[in-house]
């Protein structure tokens, strides 16, 4: 399933990257001056969804992006 051509990655079984993948184009629409279609994506996510990228924000502010990215890259609980 897609929004507007960009992927929800609902083939991802991993939750950890599920949330990573989401996690980078909801950023990269934001800085793409489109927080409006990065709103858009959100909205399209379950509760669930949301609440896993929210504990990827909280690990990457805690542990820092190299760690967490390492972390999920080893297949270890980042999240």
């Amino acid at each position: 399933m897609n929004y507007k051509d960009v992927s929800l990655f609902n083939d991802i079984e991993n939750v950890g990257h599920k949330a990573w993948n989401r996690l980078n184009v909801i950023t990269n629409l934001k800085e793409d001056g489109r927080g409006h279609d990065a709103a858009a994506y959100l909205d399209k996510l379950s509760e669930p969804d949301k609440m896993s990228i929210g504990l990827l924000i909280m690990a990457i502010k805690k542990k820092g992006i190299e760690t967490v990215k390492c972390e999920l890259n080893k297949g270890e609980a980042a999240i």
